[in-house]
């Protein structure tokens, strides 16, 4: 079998590991943190904000090694800040150590192990099926979604809270490394081509034009790219964010409102899968539309109604849209700035995306306090992913030529 369908399980399996055990899981360890040090929510939050925010910062560099240095080496250094990162969390003393540990250590497990370098990874391996494969993998961080959270629960209520970081950072050190070790950083390195053609030995080498700095941001396609994908990240956060009291606002229970997040979720695998295979045939400017329009039916639908079937339905339409869109996003870097720059184009469009994508959660907060609904807020994410759809078009693709 074409080694580059182990190197897709393994993605699968590293998301599932450091998104499962470091994002989706950090309400779960910080409400013992918070209870042992005292500490109001607000101070708790901090740990994940400063891990986006230096995330962010760093992604820029992060990207330029990854296209530089071995994908392996990079790899074994986010399992080492994840692990090392649960160890020194279960010997804090005063709550500002926890977002400490969690922007500088934890951090690394998150970027290191994530999308940034996975769909690297898979973007050099496969060509003719990368949206697919992609959205594949993709899985893997819903999947981690719904197994982390209570596992890591159990061993917090079954060995108190710092034995249990202590087991999950041993546990992530012995299961990671083992799976790093058997990533292969590019088919060239077994004498083969992208989807497993064989290269041809008296060929000349040509080696891919690197992209620099300065010809990245004149680039008129990243520009839009990352505008689209801010407006689509700022919408979702703002709603994920807000969905529980959204619907405890429409009169529904706190129950249903978590109830619309695993919708939200499972919707999500279904929308990775589909896209993800749509995204090898057809434009993906399309993918990206039918994406935008869905997250635009899901917003009208929740700011018009308090019925708990539409809210159903209105959950589903975003979290299939919103899973989709990574697949998509990642074909399209592909595709226009080739294989071999994949690392360092994520790395210089993440902190462009990263300042919409922090606001959308508070804004929609803040526009339900002046307001008592949270209507307005939607109408302004619909209007800005119009601002999208209409930028679409402007993205040049190869094909246009």
């Amino acid at each position: 079998m074409f080694y580059g369908w182990y190197l897709a399980i393994i993605a699968f399996f590293l998301l599932m590991v450091s998104n499962g055990a470091i994002m989706y899981s950090y309400s779960v360890v910080a409400v013992p943190l918070g209870l042992e040090f005292e500490a109001s929510r607000v101070t708790m939050m901090l740990g994940i904000t400063l891990m986006t925010l230096v995330g962010g910062i760093m992604s820029p560099l992060f990207g330029s090694l990854i296209d530089r240095w071995s994908l392996r080496s990079m790899m074994l250094i986010g399992v080492l800040g994840m692990s090392s990162g649960y160890f020194l969390l279960s010997f804090t003393t005063a709550s500002w150590q926890v977002p400490l540990i969690y922007g500088l250590l934890m951090m690394l497990g998150l970027n290191l192990l994530g999308p940034l370098t996975t769909s690297t990874l898979l973007a050099r391996w496969f060509s003719r099926k990368r949206g697919m494969v992609l959205g594949l993998a993709a899985i893997g961080t819903s999947v981690g979604g719904f197994v982390f959270p209570p596992v890591i629960q159990w061993l917090i209520e079954a060995y108190e809270w710092r034995d249990a970081l202590r087991i999950l950072a041993l546990g992530c050190l012995v299961v990671t490394i083992p799976a790093v070790m058997l990533v292969v950083n590019s088919p060239k390195e077994r004498g083969l081509g992208a989807d497993g053609v064989a290269l041809d030995a008296d060929a000349p080498l040509v080696l891919p034009e690197a992209i620099t700095f300065k010809s990245l941001m004149a680039d008129r396609n990243f520009w839009l790219i990352a505008l689209v994908m801010s407006l689509l990240f700022c919408a979702y956060t703002g709603v994920l964010s807000n969905l529980v009291p959204l619907a405890l606002n429409k009169g529904l229970s706190a129950e249903q409102g978590a109830f619309l997040i695993s919708i939200l979720a499972v919707a999500g695998i279904a929308g990775k899968i589909g896209f993800g295979t749509i995204a090898d045939r057809v434009d993906l400017r399309l993918g990206y539309a039918a994406s935008i329009l869905c997250v635009i039916i899901a917003l009208l639908l929740f700011a018009t109604s308090a019925n708990f079937s539409i809210f159903m339905l209105a959950s589903g339409f975003m979290g299939f849209a919103t899973g989709g869109m990574l697949p998509v996003w990642g074909s399209i870097l592909a595709i226009l700035f080739g294989a071999a720059n994949y690392g360092r184009v994520m790395g210089m469009m993440n902190p462009v995306i990263m300042p919409l994508t922090l606001v959308g959660a508070p804004l929609a907060g803040y526009i339900f306090d002046v307001t008592g609904g949270y209507a307005p807020a939607f109408a302004l994410f619909a209007a800005g992913l119009l601002v999208a759809l209409i930028a679409l078009p402007f993205i040049r693709m190869k094909s246009d030529v």
